[in-house]
């Protein structure tokens, strides 16, 4: 009986403590819903870096916490503007495409930044793309920032308008047509982007660079492009303040021409002129604005330092840092013809990129 009676003592106790645990309101869940979504936007990386949509950084584990946390999670469309889905290996197909279709949802008419990272072969032949590029393709006028990585199915005709999209990467994108990426499709509504600013792409096709916007350009990265190209889309982009360039080794024979980018102030200039190439890729090109220069040594071909030297006093401009690659020459050799240039070392530029999109999640 004695039993009986704690048993039952500790019951009613027990019931007693779970009446209050009941009661009880936790101060958090007590804030205004406005409170609580602008912590969940601290949670997330700076606009416009994506989340991954798989994994402990996603948005999605806000709504996992409890009910009232996920009806403000998921009716808070910023939460989901900013997109990352990895496709590199293949895993979660099915619920990465539900996922994306659900975030794009639940973004409402928020602009968007969107990464996709796909392996260069992964799909080829194996699996359609079709339902994630129709996806995106079908909330292209809400573009803002888009990145696609080793993109190697072809991308739908984008019928609608780019109003919002300022900057597009793309490295490489669409299946390879003759060593270069097939992006017609995309590039071709470019004409559209009245806001693109910085464009970031690998590998070039001659009959793409007619479709870019180049007069509205103030940022411009290229990988493995000719000499001729990019000398024919630098006489377009007048108005660039940044501008990083791969120059690959052929090109045609380039025409004398003099270039004037009177907005530039950084320039990194890589890669690898031909030696049979009867000009030098910098004199053809005034920059009165250039602050910071990065050029590989190798792409200096002859007198490096007289071309320097040439290209400073034809340029009228006050270079403050100078950063060499691969420089053969001995460093204060360069000082001493560049006595105005305050740095000059062996090394690179220390660059952030305005929308660096990293996109890490659990494949």
């Amino acid at each position: 009986m004695e039993l009986e009676r704690s048993l039952s003592s500790l019951e009613e106790g027990n019931g007693v403590l779970q009446d209050r645990l009941d009661a009880y309101t936790y101060p958090v869940l007590t804030l205004p819903n406005e409170i609580v979504s602008e912590f969940f936007l601290h949670f997330l990386p700076v606009y416009p870096e994506p989340s991954p949509i798989i994994g402990p950084s996603s948005p999605n584990v806000l709504g996992q916490i409890c009910r009232q946390w996920r009806e403000i999670a998921f009716g808070t469309p910023v939460l989901w503007r900013a997109i990352a889905v990895s496709l590199r290996n293949g895993k979660r197909f099915d619920q990465k495409f539900r996922l994306l279709e659900l975030w794009l949802k639940r973004s409402g008419s928020c602009l968007l930044s969107i990464q996709i990272d796909l392996s260069l072969d992964l799909y080829s032949g194996t699996r359609s793309l079709d339902p994630f590029t129709d996806a995106l393709a079908a909330h292209s006028a809400r573009w803002e920032y888009l990145r696609l990585n080793s993109f190697t199915h072809p991308f739908p005709s984008i019928s609608a308008p780019l109003p919002f999209l300022r900057a597009l990467s793309m490295g490489p994108v669409g299946p390879v047509v003759n060593g270069a990426p097939n992006i017609d499709s995309l590039v071709q509504a470019l004409h559209t982007a009245r806001l693109l600013r910085d464009v970031d792409v690998v590998y070039w096709r001659e009959h793409c660079i007619s479709y870019y916007p180049w007069s509205q350009l103030t940022r411009f990265t290229a990988h493995y492009i000719w000499p001729h190209l990019c000398v024919d889309v630098l006489t377009q982009a007048h108005n660039l303040t940044y501008c990083h360039v791969s120059i690959a080794r052929q090109s045609p024979p380039q025409s004398a021409r003099n270039v004037t980018l009177p907005c530039l102030s950084t320039l990194i200039l890589g890669g690898y002129m031909s030696r049979d190439m009867s000009w030098t890729f910098l004199d053809v090109f005034t920059f009165p604005a250039l602050r910071e220069l990065q050029v590989a040594e190798p792409i200096l071909q002859g007198d490096p330092i007289g071309l320097l030297k040439s290209l400073v006093s034809r340029s009228g401009c006050s270079l403050e840092a100078l950063y060499l690659e691969d420089p053969t020459i001995p460093l204060e050799s360069y000082r001493t013809a560049l006595p105005t240039v305050d740095t000059i070392v062996d090394g690179k530029l220390d660059l952030v990129n305005p929308w660096v999109l990293r996109g890490d999640e659990e494949d």
